[in-house]
């Protein structure tokens, strides 16, 4: 679960400064809604870090940590990608279905069992 838990050290770390860099760099640089797209993305990319993190301590749950860092990244990489260019691409679909996917990872952890307590 190492791995797992560096996934969701990484979308912290990534959300978090998105988050950070709304506050003044971006919000000059970007429009009202480009700089809310961002703000949104960020504060969900933090906090999927954070259950990564979580699930990497307090469960087993390989397949349920996998979708959730990849939905996450999936769409928070065309999030940036859109706000960053102005561009709309065809594959903006893309969004919705990263968020789709890590919510499936979400939704395996009610199948998942928590570790035994090491205390």
């Amino acid at each position: 679960m190492r791995l797992v838990w560096i996934a969701g050290v990484l979308h912290a770390l990534a959300g978090g400064t998105l988050l950070f860099l709304t506050l003044h760099p971006l919000r000059d640089a970007l429009a009202a809604p480009e700089l809310e797209l961002i703000k949104v993305g960020g504060a969900w990319q933090a906090l999927q870090g954070l259950a990564l993190m979580i699930v990497a301590v307090a469960t087993r749950a390989r397949v349920a940590a996998m979708l959730m860092a990849s939905g996450t990244l999936i769409s928070m990489t065309m999030i940036c990608y859109i706000a960053f260019t102005g561009d709309r691409p065809p594959v903006i679909v893309a969004v919705p279905i990263g968020g789709a996917v890590a919510f499936m990872g979400w939704i395996a952890l009610i199948f998942a069992a928590p570790e035994k307590s090491r205390l």
